[in-house]
């Protein structure tokens, strides 16, 4: 197996943060040979509980100009719910379904 073929690599640095969740079962890998120099490995799933900071710090980079949220939200119609759902594909950050009044 070459080095390619060894799954992710981490580049020089302390830490390899895991974002997200994944279905049950899911396996991930890393090359042993790239964590020998003191990496950490760590996961995360929805900030990992500093949603009080992080929003805040946010919303004030908003405030400056600095944040563009607007454009990481696409809305969709209730009647659009399937579009909505198979959007997790990367094409949208954050769908966000409205409902009628």
């Amino acid at each position: 197996m070459s080095h390619r073929d060894a799954g992710p690599q981490v580049c020089r640095g302390p830490t390899c943060v895991l974002i997200g969740g994944a279905s049950a079962g899911a396996e991930f890998g890393l090359d042993h040979l790239s964590t020998l120099s003191g990496k950490r490995i760590v996961c995360t799933l929805c900030g990992s509980g500093r949603s009080q900071s992080l929003i805040g710090a946010l919303v004030e980079l908003h405030r400056q100009g600095r944040f563009p949220f607007d454009r990481l939200v696409r809305r969709y119609a209730l009647e659009d719910i399937d579009e909505a759902l198979a959007s997790h594909r990367g094409d949208v950050l954050k769908p966000v379904l409205t409902m009628p009044h």
